[in-house]
């Protein structure tokens, strides 16, 4: 039985997704990752089968538009950034519509990530399931703000639904009509509806899976019985990658050091300024860095101190058990793998769920509060650096990581979508569990 998976976006993005399809390949199902030409030999060295849409996300963080939404820390100017760059947005979306269409003809059923809504409307009309999963909830409760308010005020579960309802709108409006253009083409106008498609997933009773742990987001008591929280899809290992022998020996020549990484965030004017405070707030708080650039870069003739260790990359699953503590944008993959490793965290949220995650993370006692990119200076990121490091921080830091290591997201999320398919069988099933 064949499984499309559908994502889009950078790195951090798709690991997660990476991981479950992982999980269901092993369960026996023959599976197609669906995602931008930027990680097509990333997903092929996993002996995954992958669909590389014609999408250069790398290159699209580099424009204007989408360098402005980068900077969306806040309901208000994320919506307004978007907003501004839905035209290049759905240019871009109906461009790979056909080609995510022509993906999924032979699939049996369709798990899509909410940012890839199209995955309802093509499942629903090839008449196979589909099955939403996410890395951070979606799904409308009285019990906390959405996710994009979560670090605003509590205001009470009426409030807390009223953002759920904007939240979702919202992202249904930016994204509608790129979907409407693609089936009027096919002159199937009728296909995309005016109700987003979380809402009509949730009311299908098909499977909802959130790949993230109860421990980070309690599951909400007025979730539907088809919306299921799992626990995080980590990738352990990555095949065909070996530490290089500078980096180990940087790690082991002294304390633990401080990991400082912004992921696929891509800062074009001001990434040299921004390592200049990171090093100066590194120097204040008296530690040892691991800098990951990501896919930003420093002119070769830049000086760096001994005390710190540049790198492009590096699988989080092997270097953040070895690091101290880690600071980062709280991207959701990022935020889970350094909670997962049982470090302290210290977020710096540029725009869209990593203020949540910068919240939740003071909230369970495993990071100082936030501090955003916009207020970001060296005596604020060195105090924040030092209270990552008080005692009581670092306890509780590794007590929740024992907690999450002996989940086993993965396997609950593979046997949520076993389960499901067993019951409504479109074609033969895998026999091996």
């Amino acid at each position: 039985m064949k499984i499309a998976i559908m994502t889009l976006g950078t790195r951090g993005d798709l690991q997660p997704f990476v991981a479950l399809a992982l999980g269901l390949k092993n369960a026996g199902y023959d599976v197609l990752l669906i995602s931008s030409k930027n990680d097509e030999e990333f997903v092929k060295s996993f002996g995954l089968a992958y669909y590389a849409l014609n999408v250069d996300i790398q290159k699209m963080m580099e424009e204007q538009e989408m360098q402005e939404m980068t900077k969306g820390d806040n309901p208000i100017k994320f919506f307004r950034s978007h907003l501004s760059g839905s035209r290049k947005l759905k240019k871009m979306m109906v461009a790979i519509q056909e080609e995510v269409w022509q993906a999924c003809l032979d699939a049996d059923a369709i798990i899509y990530h909410p940012g890839m809504p199209n995955g309802y409307f093509i499942a629903k009309e090839l008449k196979i399931p589909s099955l939403m999963a996410s890395p951070f909830p979606v799904s409308a409760t009285k019990a906390y703000p959405s996710i994009l308010f979560y670090n605003g005020p509590r205001l009470g579960k009426l409030y807390n639904l009223a953002t759920h309802f904007i939240f979702e709108r919202a992202f249904w409006f930016l994204s509608r009509s790129a979907l409407k253009a693609f089936w009027e083409n096919k002159a199937k106008p009728k296909v995309v509806t005016r109700v987003p498609p979380t809402k009509l997933q949730v009311s299908s009773g098909m499977p909802v899976i959130y790949g993230y742990s109860e421990e980070l987001f309690p599951k909400p008591k007025d979730w539907e019985a088809n919306v299921e929280v799992t626990g995080n899809w980590i990738l352990e290992s990555e095949p065909n990658w070996t530490p290089p022998a500078d980096l180990v020996d940087f790690i082991e020549s002294g304390v633990p050091p401080v990991y400082v990484g912004f992921g696929s965030i891509k800062d074009l004017s001001t990434f040299r300024e921004t390592i200049g405070t990171v090093l100066e707030a590194l120097a204040l708080a008296k530690q040892r860095a691991v800098i990951a650039l990501g896919w930003n870069r420093l002119p070769a003739n830049d000086a760096l101190p001994s005390t710190v260790f540049l790198l492009e990359s590096a699988p989080h699953s092997w270097l953040f058990p070895r690091m101290a503590a880690v600071v980062h944008h709280g991207g959701a993959g990022t935020t889970a793998a350094g909670l997962h490793a049982g470090k302290p965290t210290v977020i710096i949220p540029h725009s869209a769920d990593q203020p949540a995650w910068g919240r939740r993370v003071y909230e369970l006692g495993v990071g100082p509060q936030p501090v955003f990119r916009k207020n970001l200076s060296a005596e604020k990121l060195a105090n924040a650096i030092k209270s990552a490091l008080d005692q009581k921080v670092i306890a509780q830091a590794s007590k929740l990581g024992k907690k999450l290591k002996a989940e086993n997201g993965v396997g609950k999320a593979v046997s949520i979508v076993n389960n499901y398919l067993r019951h409504h069988n479109p074609g033969p099933l895998p026999t091996s569990e």
